[in-house]
C-alpha cells in the first residue's frame, strides 16, 4: 500500500493534467463569429459549436434583433450553452452605430461627437451607465466600444458618421474613461477601437484597403497609452490600415511590428488583442482565409471576429479550426502561441465575475 501523502499528490498531479484544456479546446476560445437568426430554433449550429467549445464568443449584429424580450431570450439560450462563459459581443457606441436602437425597441443614444460637445464627463457617465445596463440586462457582456479615434471630419467611417469624441486626444482619453468606468462597473467588458488610429483613414477598410501613412500622427496613441495606465484597457481592437512607418507588408491586424511591437513593447499593453472583422476588403483583398488567421494570430491578436457563419456555404467554424489546427501541426503557429493567446482571453473573461 502506497503511503497517503504519494496518493494525494498523485490525485493532485492527475487534476492538474486534466484541467489543462486540449489544443481543440484553446483554438475554439480565438474565434468570435456572426450568426444569421434570432431564437434557438434558427440558430442551432451555432449553440452546438457553442457546446463542443468550438468558439470563445458571438458577434450580435442588427440582423439578430427584434426586440426587447426577443433578445433576452437569445442571449440566454447562448450562454447556457456554453461551459465557460461566452462572450455576447455587440458594437453599441451610439449614434449611427448602435445595434440597440429605436427601430428594435430600444432607446436611441447620441453620437460620440455630440456627446463630446455637449455633455461633460459627469453628464457622459451617467448616459454610459444606462446604455451599459441596458446590454447587461440582455445578457450582452462585451461592448465593442469606444472608439478612441481622433475627429477628422475627411474620414468617411468615423468623422463623417460621428464616431469619435472629439478633435484634441487628451478630450478623447477623458471622454474614453467615462464610457469605460460606466461599463465597468456595470459588469460589461469594452474595447478601444481601431488600433493604432483610423481617425485620418481617407477611405474605408471595409469596403477598401486603407492607408494612413501619409495622414496619421503620433497623438493617435495618446487615448491608449492613457487608457493603459490607467488600466482601463482591458482589450484593444486592431484595424485593417496599413501604417507603412511601423510595418511596410502588412496592415496592423496581421503586423507583428504593431501589435506586438509597438501596443505590447513600447506600450506596455497585456491585454486581449481583438481583430476587426476579417471579412472587410481592407484585410481581404490582399490575403486568403489562412494568411489572415495565420498572419494575425503570429502577429499578437488573440481573439478573431468573422461576422459571417458560411464562407462559400462551408461553416465558418469548421474552416477556422481545420485552419489553425493544421497551421498548428506544420509549425506555421507555435503551440505556446495559442496557449498564450487563450490565457489572455481567458483571463479578460475573468473580469466579468
Amino acid at each position: 500500500m502506497k503511503p497517503l501523502h504519494v496518493s494525494i499528490f498523485s490525485l493532485l498531479f492527475a487534476l492538474q493534467l486534466y484541467a489543462v484544456p486540449s489544443l481543440q479546446t484553446m483554438i475554439g476560445q480565438i474565434l468570435m463569429v456572426g450568426f444569421h437568426g434570432q431564437n434557438s430554433s434558427q440558430i442551432e449550429p451555432i449553440l452546438k459549436a457553442i457546446t463542443e467549445e468550438k468558439i470563445g464568443g458571438v458577434l450580435l449584429l442588427g440582423r439578430n434583433i427584434d426586440s426587447s424580450e426577443q433578445l433576452t431570450a437569445l442571449t440566454q439560450d447562448l450562454q447556457n450553452a456554453s461551459k465557460t462563459p461566452l462572450l455576447i459581443a455587440i458594437d453599441q457606441e451610439g449614434g449611427k452605430v448602435a445595434r440597440l436602437n429605436a427601430s428594435n425597441g430600444f432607446e436611441d443614444f447620441p453620437s460620440p461627437m455630440s456627446v463630446g460637445q455637449n455633455m461633460d464627463l459627469v453628464q457622459a457617465k451617467s448616459l454610459y451607465s444606462r446604455m451599459a445596463h441596458t446590454l447587461k440586462a440582455h445578457g450582452i457582456n462585451y461592448n465593442l466600444a469606444p472608439v478612441v479615434d481622433i475627429q477628422n471630419p475627411n474620414a468617411p467611417i468615423i468623422g463623417a458618421k460621428q464616431r469619435a469624441f472629439s478633435p484634441y486626444p487628451t478630450s478623447v482619453s477623458l471622454y474614453a474613461q467615462a464610457f469605460i468606468d460606466a461599463f465597468h462597473e456595470a459588469k460589461v467588458l469594452t474595447s478601444l477601437k481601431h488600433f493604432p488610429g483610423h481617425g485620418s483613414a481617407k477611405a474605408d477598410s471595409h469596403t477598401h484597403i486603407t492607408d494612413i501613412s501619409l495622414s496619421w500622427e503620433f497623438d493617435e496613441l495618446r487615448p491608449y497609452f492613457d487608457m493603459i495606465q490607467t488600466n482601463r484597457a482591458k482589450s484593444i481592437m486592431v484595424a485593417h490600415v496599413y501604417l507603412k512607418r511601423f510595418d511596410l507588408e502588412y496592415p496592423a491586424t496581421l503586423s507583428r511590428a504593431i501589435i506586438d511591437g509597438v501596443l505590447r513593447k513600447e506600450m506596455g499593453y497585456q491585454g486581449m488583442v481583438i481583430s476587426d472583422d476579417l471579412l472587410m476588403k481592407g484585410v481581404s483583398a490582399e490575403f486568403d482565409l489562412a494568411q489572415r488567421l495565420t498572419l494575425a494570430i503570429n502577429a499578437g491578436v488573440d481573439m478573431l471576429i468573422i461576422s459571417e457563419p458560411k464562407l462559400d456555404g462551408v461553416s465558418t467554424i469548421e474552416r477556422v479550426n481545420h485552419i489553425l489546427l493544421k497551421a498548428v501541426e506544420q509549425k506555421v503557429i507555435e503551440e505556446e502561441k495559442i496557449k498564450n493567446t487563450y490565457e489572455r482571453i481567458m483571463a479578460f473573461k475573468k473580469e466579468l465575475e
